[in-house]
């Protein structure tokens, strides 16, 4: 038993041990300078696949009861935010083949099995999102597209991105659906008041309200990621602000929902409901300022 419990502890420690690198690798160093790396569902499921391949192998020949504790580590995704319904049950999945493919005792059939399942996992997440490399001087251009980047592949190029619906709330606490933003040309602006570059950038972004301050085919909305609601209110209260002010109940679900990571960020929807990120705000406007001025033409 106490054999065992070495095991399941050592397993333990190198899933974390190779989580914690593996992570640091691909979000924080990102020698690849892979573009929106922190948003690629294949990282946590590659991360998965090495961790439990280690982990299971020490503990091949562990009686299969004590081994869900090697899913413990599984909390790392939690602190990086891919630890949601239902792409923790893909982990777990995952996760469950991986140690199939470890375990001495079971034939090669299921060993194959196991390692297709993974393979296909894999592949499908891989393949279904962009992986773009940036290159020296990696930036936009007026119209927000991407320069200097490599397109290793994008199967979504074509696909529009449509607003769905998503709560926030006011400052009184009335519920406002994202998908209300319609008919019109919505400015939306993720912020919070402890993100620095968000606060740097509040002066222009007002001049940007008030140069549309009199049209009513474009309407400015803020969304705080703050967590601490009083101290949203408090810099409302003492700061110049424009347009509809609302808070995110859950600035990771949030993200998710429109798959973007940090902030500040902007999107542009327009009236049928598509939409765009912006990760610069000059860009935004610009992009912003042509359609509006080349609608009047």
């Amino acid at each position: 038993m106490l054999k065992n419990l070495a095991r399941i502890i050592a397993g333990i420690a190198s899933s974390i041990i190779i989580m914690g690198l593996l992570f640091y690798f691909f979000l924080f160093s990102n020698p690849l300078a892979i573009y929106e790396v922190n948003m690629l569902k294949w990282v946590p499921i590659f991360i998965c696949i090495i961790a439990l391949l280690v982990s299971g192998w020490i503990n091949r020949k562990t009686p299969a009861k004590l081994l869900p504790l090697l899913f413990i580590p599984f909390v790392i995704f939690h602190l990086f935010n891919f630890a949601y319904f239902p792409f923790i049950l893909i982990l777990v999945l995952v996760g469950i083949l991986t140690l199939i493919i470890t375990r001495d005792h079971l034939s090669k059939r299921y060993k194959r099995l196991s390692i297709a399942g993974v393979a296909v996992i894999f592949g499908y997440f891989l393949f279904s999102q962009a992986l773009i490399l940036q290159k020296e001087n990696f930036g936009y251009d007026d119209s927000g597209d991407l320069v200097n980047a490599n397109v290793i592949w994008d199967f979504t190029e074509e696909e529009i991105l449509q607003i769905e619906s998503h709560i926030f709330l006011d400052s009184n606490n009335q519920e406002i659906d994202m998908i209300e933003f319609r008919d019109k040309t919505h400015f939306v602006t993720f912020w919070a008041t402890w993100c620095a570059p968000c606060i740097k950038e509040k002066p222009e972004l007002y001049k940007l309200k008030q140069y549309f301050r009199n049209s009513s085919e474009v309407a400015f909305v803020d969304v705080s990621f703050d967590q601490d609601k009083l101290k949203w209110q408090k810099f409302l209260d003492t700061n110049e602000v424009a347009g509809m002010q609302l808070i995110s109940q859950d600035s990771k679900e949030t993200s998710r929902e429109l798959n973007f990571e940090g902030i500040p960020m902007h999107i542009i929807i327009n009236p049928d409901r598509s939409y765009k990120k912006y990760k610069s705000l000059d860009v935004a406007r610009k992009v912003l300022t042509n359609s509006y001025e080349e609608s009047k033409e």
